[in-house]
Order: structure tokens, then C-alpha cells, then sequence
């Protein structure tokens, strides 16, 4: 009679710990590529995005033979303007008739029935890598606390300025030298700083003060870099790496480093500056 031995399968405790530790491994290498091809497609939307409105942008051109405003609204020594602005008169170009028709042009933003609608989000402003909250809680200084929807582009000053009608015919730098438009991070507050975000309806306007929660223009300043500061509101930044979208006023959408030297950056802001630039894209 013989006596037959049946080995069992399965790992031994040492095949196990190596099995553990490759895997480990593997994981290690595999979830940067992966964060990084996630970064990279939320990126590409931003830019499709921007360039959407930038394309909106020409299409307001068309009809009214100019670019919008900026924002309507004026020094604290003239009259109270509205504070609608850029994002606002885009509405009916980017397929938000619905939102556009529940707005009194005829107030401020922040008044009667207008109140409410500048806190309803809109998708299309919003930069997908954003990790700001989509609604910000605000309080002003005399009219008290209110909601804005937070969003992330902003109109750049050499086109998009408060009260302006600027045409194509006047950016005489090239529009393909010019920026129109950028991101700007959401800043939702805490205990070293306030709200600001680029909200589509431009500045908040109450019937007797603006609230700078809602920041619709900047101005490219050697003095404010790309990506500066997440606290300072007169910086473009965006949540991307080592740089932002802008939108230039041909409508075309390029990534421009936080490292682009100064006087270029500063150059691109103007419209009719005379400068020759050449933009170092990434």
C-alpha cells in the first residue's frame, strides 16, 4: 500500500508578502499617470470652455459691433451703475436663453428678483478642476448677507474694462497679441481672507454700494503674476499646473506658464500698446 501526498494550492505567506509589495509598486507608478492624464482632460475642458465664450464673444461682436462691458459700473463718485457684465450679455450665446430671460437689466444684480438668480450656478463659467464650492456665502456692508455662484474666468482690461465698447478695428497690437480673457481661482473665504470669485453676472450692485465679492475684470499686472497668490483677487490663476487659460481676442485659447516673463504678460493685457510680443505657450 502506498501512501500519496496532495499538495494544497495556494500562496505561502512569503509568495503573499512579495505579491502585496509588486502591487504596491505597481500602484505607486500607475497613480501619478493617472492624476495626470485626469488633470490634463480637465484641462482641455477648461480650455473648450473658454474658448466657447470667446467664440460667444465674437458673435456679440457681430450683432452689436463691439465687445460688452466689462461690467457696468462707475466710481464710488458717480452714479450707481447696474454692475451687470461680460458674462451676463454672453447668456443668449451660450445657450442660457432660460437664465438671460429672468433678469431685469433695469436693476442692479443684486436687487428685487435679480437677487436670486445671481446664485444659480452655471456650468459653462466654472472651471472643471475647481475646488472652490459652486455657491459662495457673501455678506455685504450694508445690505447684508447674500449667495453669488461662483466661477472662474475673467475679462482681461485691454478689452473687457468697466463701461467699455472696445472694437476689433481698435486692438491695433493683433488680436492674436492681445488677451481677452483668463481664469482666476474661486476663493470661498475663511479667517485670513474674503470671498471673490469671476461670477457671470459681473459686479455685485445693490441700490447704494458695489460688494467686491464678485470681481469681473483684471487688469495684467507685472505687479500680480499668473498664479501669484491664491488670496490676492487681482491675480489670474487657475487650480492647473505651473499655469492658466486665457482667451485671446481672436477667439483662440492658449495655456500661458506662471513663469512668462513679466513685460510679455503685461504687453498682452494692452490693446494698442505697440509692443511686439511673441507668447511662450505650454
Amino acid at each position: 500500500m502506498s501512501v500519496r501526498f496532495v499538495r494544497q494550492a495556494g500562496f505561502t505567506l512569503i509568495e503573499l508578502i512579495v505579491s502585496i509589495a509588486i502591487i504596491g509598486v505597481l500602484a505607486a507608478l500607475l497613480i501619478p499617470a493617472v492624476q495626470s492624464s485626469r488633470d490634463a482632460a480637465r484641462r482641455t475642458i477648461c480650455k473648450n470652455q473658454l474658448h466657447q465664450l470667446g467664440l460667444a464673444l465674437h458673435m456679440y461682436h457681430e450683432v452689436h459691433r463691439c465687445f460688452p462691458a466689462g461690467a457696468y459700473v462707475m466710481g464710488p463718485s458717480f452714479p450707481m451703475q447696474t454692475g451687470w457684465g461680460w458674462g451676463a450679455m454672453l447668456l443668449p450665446y451660450i445657450e442660457q436663453n432660460a437664465i438671460y430671460k429672468q433678469i431685469n437689466f433695469d436693476l442692479g444684480t443684486a436687487i428685487g428678483t435679480n437677487l436670486p438668480v445671481i446664485a444659480m450656478p452655471i456650468a459653462a463659467f466654472r472651471c472643471p478642476s475647481e475646488i472652490g464650492p459652486t455657491v459662495i456665502n457673501c455678506a455685504a456692508i450694508v445690505d447684508g448677507p447674500y449667495q453669488l455662484a461662483a466661477g472662474n474666468y475673467c475679462g482681461s482690461e485691454g478689452i473687457l474694462s468697466p463701461m467699455s465698447c472696445v472694437r476689433i478695428a481698435q486692438v491695433t497690437d493683433g488680436t492674436s497679441q492681445t488677451l481677452m480673457l483668463g481664469e482666476r481661482i474661486v476663493q470661498p473665504g475663511g479667517l485670513s481672507s474674503l470671498p471673490f470669485v469671476s461670477a457671470w453676472c459681473g459686479q455685485v450692485a445693490f441700490a447704494d454700494e458695489y460688494d467686491l465679492r464678485s470681481v469681473p475684470t483684471l487688469l495684467p499686472d507685472p505687479n500680480h503674476p499668473i498664479n501669484g497668490s491664491l488670496t490676492d483677487p487681482n491675480c489670474f490663476g487657475s487650480r492647473h499646473q505651473v499655469g492658466a487659460n486665457f482667451v485671446l481676442a481672436d477667439g483662440s485659447c492658449q495655456f500661458l506658464n506662471d513663469s512668462i516673463d513679466l513685460q510679455v504678460f503685461t504687453a498682452l493685457g494692452t490693446p494698442s500698446g505697440g509692443e511686439t510680443v511673441t507668447i511662450d505657450t505650454q
